[in-house]
Formats: C-alpha cells, structure tokens, sequence
C-alpha cells in the first residue's frame, strides 16, 4: 500500500511543521495547494515571520509570497545577515519586532521608525562579540551608541509597551538619559554603568505608574559605584511594578549592595512587588540583615530568587546557617559552593570601599544560590578560575519544590580550562546554552557541550579542529588580536573544516591590529568558505589605544585585501551573484550569499 504525504492526516502535518523553522516551513510547502496552506497559517508561520537562516534568494522567494498586512511579529536572529533588515518593505501590523545581534543602530532606528504607529514590543539585542566594535583609520564602530539609540526611538515610537535591550553587559547604557518620556513602558530591561541610572529610571515619568517589570544588570568593569548617593526619603512609589531584576558582577564589591536592593524592594517604593531575582557580593553584617528584611518576611508574597558572593574565612557550615531558604510563601531548596584561592594574582584587584584584595593567602568565597540557578549567565567571579586551587560543593536536601531547569545559556572559557559552572550542581544539567564563548584556547579544549547553537572564538583560532563541537553549531564568530597571535598557528586553511557542520550559517570573522593581511592563498580560502555559509562578515579594526602609527603604514594592505577578497568571492562559480556591500572607509565587507 502506497500512501502519499498529501493522505497524511492534519495533526501528523501540523506535528511535522513544529520540527520546522519558519524559512524552512514557508520554502517547503507554501502555495502548493490550499489545504497545506491553512495548516501553515494555522502555525502561525505566516503571522509569526523569521526568515533568518535564509540565502538571499530564498529570502525574495518567501518574501514575494507572503502578505504583509498578516504579518504581526517579526524576528531577525543573530545568524541573518546584516543586510536583511534593509530588505523588509513596511509591515502594516506590525507589533512585535525582536533583532539580535544587532551590528548597526541606524537601520534598526529607520525600520522602527516606520513601524511607530503599530510597534509595542521592541526588542534589540547585542554584545561585543556581534559587533565590529574598534576603529578604522578615521571612523569610530558602531556609528551609534545606545544612548543615541534609546533617546531616537523612544521618541518615535508612542505605542511602545515593551522594550528589551538585553543583559549583555558589553552593550550597555553609559548614562539614562531621560526625566520624563512619552512612551508608557510596562517593560524594560536594560543593562546599565550606574546605579544612580536605577534611581532615574524609577523616577522617569510615566514609568513609576506604568512599569511592571524592570530587569537590570550592571557590568564587570565599572568598578565599585557608590550605592548610597541617593535620597533614600524621595524615591518614587512604584505603583505597578511586580517582577524586579538587579544583576551585578560577583568582580566588584560595595558596601552597600544589599542595603541598596533592601531599601528599593521595600513596601514604600514597590508595594505590588511579587517576584524578586539579584545577583550581589555581601559580608556576615548583610547576611544577618538579609535574614529579617522584609523582602523575605513581608505580607506581599515575594517569590525571592538570588546568587551572592561572601568573602569571609569561615567555613561554609558557620555561613550556612544564616542563608536564607526563600520567603515565607515561596521556600526555595539552595545550593552553595566554597572557593579557595591560593593566592591573588598579580594583575588582579578586587576593590571595595574599605580595601584592596592582594595576594591573600588561600583566601574563601562562599558561594549561594537558589535552585534553579534563575540567570543567562554565571557571573565571573573576583579572581579568574585558573587561580582556584580548591572547590567544595554542598546542595541542600529541601522538600519544599522540584529543581526546575537552569535559565543559563552563556558558557564561558578561557586559557583551555573547564568552567568551574559545569562543578556546580543544576546550573548545567538539563540545561540548553546558546553560545559558547572560547578565549584563548587552542584544540586541546574539551567543552562537554553537545548541543550549542552560537559559538564565539577570540584569540582560539585553533580550536576550530576540535572535533567534539556540536554539529548544530549555527553561527561562528572568530576574534584575531595581534598581539596575541602567538597563541595560534593562524592558518586559514583550518576554515575548511567548517564544511563538516552542516547547520553552519552564519561566519564573522574581526582581525584587531593586524600588521600583515592574510596572503593569497588564504583569501581565496576565505571566499571559498564564505559561499559555504548565508551570511558572512569579514573587518579589520583597530583598539582605541592601539598605535596609530602602525596602522597608517597597514592601511593600504588592508583596503586592498578587502578590495581583493570582494573580488574572489564574486569569481566564484555561484549560481546567484550575492549581495556585496564594502564599508565606506574600505576596510570591511558584508556578504549575503
């Protein structure tokens, strides 16, 4: 007996569709008869569009046959080509429109802009990685800042009720810039350089009576920041707020931390406040205090989740006593876990008020955490793993609720030496990450990942022959620094490799300070392996503090490989020319094949 696709019953179409993404679902079965269209729709492929993953004739194909005024949320992803922005025509429904890897402000601006009548949520995510950030010969990247975004589009887009800018704490906002906005937000979440910004923030009209939730993360390298230059007697009541974030690096330390979190979560200044998540570094003093403050003993039910740092030289079971297990409503099972440093290293500091960490013979960190561990991402501790000599972990036996699964989707490496995260119990089991970061590492490194879809090399070129990557790997994207060249055998012709992930999209690859531009042979490779991917980007910068000098006598070099590499890549035997758009200044391209 002979059954056809098209005698398939309507669930077990609809079951294929989910295992689908969108570009894949539209190309494979749109406007071959009317039945497999409905069900389409029925999916919501057509309402819900991301064609990210597309070529760039697919991407006219799809685009040709969908109709726009249906189409009511928009996702562009970080494996798309920068170009694909540019070709959306306006979306006359448009509500939802949420980019990530973002590399270019001002085509964002340009097509929200256009959507401010219809747009309420608005999502704009980045990091360091994902964008050529540095400098050419005169002309600073990325041409806009997220000050100057943030003041435009707040500006054009009056239906806007969402807006999410990430917590990458390498794309963030140096200073709040508003007093007052028209645009009635009941969501943000942003990551920020100051803690008076949270204080502007909470102060901003109309966000005090409109705001319901407010996700807030401050960054590694800011230092400490005084948490008590604010008039504790003026802070706004914030009549709607009832989901609070305050994420802050585990690197650096204030005094005033937690009062700081305790006198925001009070009754007076969020009273419809129901779910708290933070991320601090405490002492003994904050840890008692903890204990009785409000957020954990109040009539509002708060459903508390929390990752804190001691650093104290007494041992675990004398801390442990005092943590506490959630709020009266809402007990949380905890995890902990003791570092023991042998000593401080040399180019490291860990700053507080009152004095400098500095070579401190085995010193302890106590870590505490409630399960299950709540954030992206496992924040970096004061001193780097590799001078962690001793690492104790103890879980808790609590009754009180099931583990659910980790939220973390970042992991971290550096120097070829395994994240002290995959020790800690529930951060990593049944836990997807999303993106692997490699610093320095070379082939020798051993993830233990099997599954991860973005990952993100700097100074580890020859990581790229280890073969325990996953095969879904969906975007690379490679950092050179000169400086650290040495690290690397830097041959290009590792690139071939590549073609043994056949879920390979995306391929970004930024050079900082290069003197020498690959040669011949190695451009060629590069256009070779470009063509094996949809979207690839190929720049070379330099740091603000690197000699320019250097790079006045580099310069030609580099313009003209650009110039050659664009070349190569059009010589190829392709059956479509692709979309080739050069940097202005010359010293970079973007291809979307």
């Amino acid at each position: 007996m002979i059954s056809l696709f098209n005698d398939l019953p309507d669930l077990i179409l609809l079951e294929i569709f989910s295992y689908l993404c969108c570009g894949d679902a539209l190309w494979s079965f749109s406007n071959l008869n009317s039945r497999l269209t409905t069900l389409l729709k029925e999916r919501g492929f057509y309402r819900h569009v991301n064609l990210s993953s597309t070529r760039r004739k697919h991407f006219e194909t799809i685009l040709s046959i969908l109709q726009l005024n249906e189409i009511e949320s928009l996702l562009i992803d970080r494996c798309a080509s920068p170009l694909q922005l540019r070709r959306w025509p306006h979306l006359p429904n448009l509500t939802t429109l949420r980019l990530q890897g973002v590399r270019n402000f001002r085509d964002v601006f340009k097509f929200a802009r256009k959507h401010g009548n219809t747009l309420s949520h608005l999502t704009v995510q980045s990091s360091g990685y994902f964008r050529t950030v540095g400098m050419t010969k005169k002309i600073a990247y990325p041409l806009w800042n997220l000050k100057e975004f943030l003041e435009k589009i707040l500006c054009y887009l009056p239906t806007l009720q969402s807006l999410d800018l990430g917590m990458e704490t390498s794309f963030y906002l140096h200073k709040w810039p508003f007093k007052t906005i028209q645009t009635p937000l009941i969501y943000l979440k942003i990551s920020i350089a100051r803690t008076l910004d949270v204080i502007d923030i909470l102060s901003t009209n109309p966000l005090s009576h409109t705001l319901k939730q407010l996700h807030i993360k401050m960054p590694d390298f800011c230092g400490y920041r005084s948490f008590s230059s604010f008039d504790k007697n003026i802070l706004p009541r914030m009549e709607s707020l009832h989901t609070f974030t305050f994420a802050k690096s585990f690197k650096w330390h204030s005094s005033e931390e937690w009062s700081f979190v305790n006198v925001l979560t009070t009754y007076n200044v969020m009273p419809m406040l129901r779910r708290m998540n933070f991320s601090l570094v405490i002492d003994v003093n904050d840890l008692d205090q903890m204990t009785n403050s409000p957020l954990f003993n109040d009539d509002r039910h708060i459903n508390v989740h929390y990752a804190f740092i001691i650093h104290d030289n007494r041992q675990h079971c004398e801390l442990n006593q005092h943590v506490p297990r959630g709020s009266l409503s809402h007990r949380r099972q905890i995890a902990s876990a003791t570092f023991i440093s042998e000593y401080w290293p040399a180019d490291e500091t860990f700053m507080t008020h009152k004095e400098i960490y500095f070579k401190k013979p085995k010193y302890r960190l106590h870590l505490f955490y409630t399960l299950p561990w709540i954030f992206e991402e496992f924040f970096q501790l004061c001193i780097p793993d590799k001078y962690i000599s001793e690492l104790e972990v103890f879980t808790s036996a609590s009754p009180f609720n099931k583990v659910g699964r980790s939220h973390l989707l970042k992991l971290n490496i550096a120097d070829n030496i395994p994240s002290l995260t995959t020790l800690l119990p529930h951060i990593m089991s049944s836990n997807h990450v999303v993106e692997l970061h490699l610093s320095q590492c070379d082939e020798q490194i051993s993830s233990n990942l099997t599954i991860f879809d973005h990952l993100i090399l700097t100074d580890s070129f020859d990581s790229l022959n280890n073969w325990s990557y996953s095969r879904y790997i969906r975007s690379i994207q490679i950092t050179l620094n000169y400086e650290h060249l040495h690290l690397a055998r830097n041959d290009w012709a590792d690139l071939r490799t590549l073609s043994t992930i056949p879920f390979l999209n995306s391929l970004r690859i930024l050079l900082y300070g290069m003197v020498i531009p690959p040669d011949d042979i190695s451009c060629q490779i590069l256009a070779e392996t470009a063509s094996m991917v949809s979207d690839f980007c190929f720049s070379f910068r330099r740091k603000y503090y690197q000699n320019i000098y250097n790079f006045d006598v580099t310069h030609p070099q580099q313009y003209l490989f650009i110039k050659q590499l664009r070349n190569n890549i059009l010589a190829l035997p392709l059956n479509k020319k692709p979309r080739i758009v050069v940097e202005k200044d010359g010293y970079g391209l973007i291809v979307w094949f």
